[in-house]
């Protein structure tokens, strides 16, 4: 698979996980993470390491990358939740959105712990950012002690899953540093039959859990989650990410076309968007929940056409337009003036 078809995949699995009760929605979030750390490790070497200032340069790029869809999402989310419940009352009141959440809604930071958020999946992104901001030096050590960066950076985190569990930036830096690592080693890139065989084994266990009637309930939630699935699912998901790493890293070798750049761009809008309908349907339209599953399911085509469009057409006319102005002031403050090479446009 081509790696903009499958950014494009994994955003639609968490599409699947929020309209549904298929509890697999924090893998692909899980093999982002790793897919940012490979091409955040590339593109620091082939292209930020030859800029005025390359850690001010790639601090703003990265910034640059994620704002405008985000702030275009976050308004529109921000409008759903408390500018129209003044002219239409909800049916289900919205939570209230802390100070900490107005906050973050502009700048990301701080996303992940805020309270009464109204974009829900925009908490990866507050983790992204972060990682933004300590990429460099983590870089810079694995290039010269890589034993002593991967040792602190799994003591770090397992220090963080212990006080903070999901909370803490911390908590997800091994998914970073294995695209680090992939993208350090390319003798690590797995070989086709293995990345087959990964892609297998995932498809495997997710079959196993959702046939066998003792495994279900740690695979599907829906609205009212069992003890099974608060204690088990997390370990389901990193366990399935684990399994599927070789398959997500063997995608970046494969050469993109025009349109899979294009799906590359997009999965990111979907990754937001798909939000909205859902959040407007949870307030407005609480009685689809009720409606026998067939025809639920048939209602809720609709909203993912609907987040598939819009996904589309915020790629189209406002995430490009934005990644071209971005890409022209990276190319500016390139000190050699070469442009990078192809196929580092993330």
């Amino acid at each position: 698979m081509a790696p903009g078809a499958f950014r494009f995949f994994l955003a639609t699995v968490v599409l699947v996980f929020h309209y549904s009760s298929f509890g697999v929605g924090h893998t692909p979030v899980y093999l982002f993470f790793a897919l940012s750390g490979y091409w955040v490790y590339s593109m620091w070497h082939n292209k930020y390491e030859f800029t005025r200032e390359p850690y001010m340069t790639f601090v703003i790029s990265r910034i640059w990358r994620l704002a405008p869809v985000f702030l275009l999402c976050s308004l529109s989310a921000l409008a759903i939740a408390m500018i129209l419940p003044i002219i239409v009352p909800p049916q289900v009141p919205f939570a209230s959105v802390d100070k900490l959440a107005w906050l973050s809604s502009f700048l990301i930071a701080g996303y992940n712990t805020a309270s009464g958020v109204p974009l829900t999946p925009a908490w990866s992104l507050d983790i992204e950012l972060q990682f933004y901001f300590v990429a460099p030096l983590i870089i810079l050590v694995l290039k010269k002690r890589p034993m002593l960066a991967v040792g602190v950076c799994l003591a770090v985190s397992i220090a963080s899953i212990v006080m903070f569990y999901d909370r803490g930036f911390m908590s997800y830096v091994p998914c970073f540093v294995a695209g680090f690592l992939a993208a350090k080693y390319p003798a690590m890139k797995p070989t086709r039959q293995l990345a087959i065989g990964s892609a297998a084994l995932t498809l495997f266990v997710i079959a196993v859990f959702a046939c066998v009637p003792a495994l279900r309930p740690i695979l599907f939630g829906g609205a009212h989650h069992s003890p099974l699935y608060i204690a088990y699912n997390p370990i389901l998901n990193i366990g399935l990410a684990v399994l599927a790493l070789p398959f997500a890293f063997n995608t970046v070798s494969i050469r993109s076309s025009r349109f899979d750049r294009f799906l590359s761009d997009a999965s990111y809008s979907l990754y937001l968007v798909h939000w909205l309908p859902l959040l407007f349907v949870s307030h407005y339209a609480t009685h689809l929940s009720s409606l026998p599953s067939p025809l639920r399911a048939l209602v809720t085509v609709p909203l993912i056409l609907l987040s598939f469009a819009l996904s589309g057409a915020i790629t189209q006319f406002v995430d490009r337009p934005c990644s071209r102005v971005r890409e022209r002031f990276v190319k500016q403050r390139r000190i050699d003036h070469q442009p990078a090479p192809v196929g580092v446009t993330s």
